[in-house]
């Protein structure tokens, strides 16, 4: 039996404007996480790692994409409902 992954995202953008300028900071992200895993989220500055975590963390929503953690799709709940999957299935330690 295959095993399901407990957050998949599926072609993840977040755009960002700047003034006049749009920033891509994720640009069709897929990406499975399997239960049990140790997963390390790595690269220069600026590449998007913490986009990609407020996004994983549900603080923060895609542009495009589908994000789904234990089969429920995050990336178009409600702000209410996303602060009780933050409450209950996620948990943070900030760098600071």
């Amino acid at each position: 039996m295959d095993k399901k992954p407990i957050i998949s995202i599926r072609g993840i953008q977040k755009k960002y404007i700047v003034g006049s300028v749009e920033v891509l900071a994720l640009k069709h992200v897929d990406l499975d996480i399997f239960e049990g895993s140790y997963v390390a989220i790595m690269g220069p500055s600026g590449s998007g790692k913490s986009t990609m975590l407020n996004i994983l963390g549900a603080l923060d929503r895609p542009t495009k994409g589908e994000y789904f953690l234990g089969g429920d799709d995050v990336a178009t709940m409600e702000d209410d409902i996303l602060s009780v999957i933050r409450g209950k299935r996620l948990g943070f330690i900030f760098q600071s």
